[in-house]
């Protein structure tokens, strides 16, 4: 089955006056393999108005998820919503790839915070710091 990638903006909310932005993607191959997308959410006038995060892997201890953060314009973690499965699962248990995207959304609404628990980064996490906005 050929892999279609998330429509970031349904999953994100993003207002249709608002830009989204890819910044990039890196992946990585086993024994943990997985994508991690990245983009920058802009207002009308161009303003930075947030960062995200996007995943799709097994963990280093050999979970599924697929999920993202949201970070503000300075770097803050405001958001993040998760699934215990890879995103073909989830598109294989919601039957289309729309109804994965709308698992995949928070029920909140755009740009309200998330409550957070912030876990440590393992040594090693290929994931890149967010550096605020100049």
């Amino acid at each position: 089955m050929l892999f279609q990638p998330p429509v970031f903006e349904t999953i994100f909310r993003i207002p249709v006056e608002h830009r989204l932005v890819i910044r990039g993607s890196r992946s990585r191959g086993a024994p943990t393999d997985g994508v991690c997308w990245y983009h920058d959410e802009f207002d009308a006038a161009g303003t930075l108005v947030a960062r995200y995060e996007t995943y799709d892997e097994n963990d280093d201890d050999g979970r599924e998820r697929c999920g993202w953060r949201r970070y503000d314009a300075a770097g803050r973690l405001v958001a993040r919503h998760e699934v215990a499965m890879r995103w073909s699962g989830l598109v294989a248990l919601k039957q289309s790839r729309r109804g994965a995207e709308l698992a995949l959304q928070r029920h909140s609404g755009h740009g309200t915070p998330a409550p957070l628990a912030r876990r440590a980064q393992p040594a090693g996490s290929w994931r890149p710091d967010i550096v605020p906005a100049a």
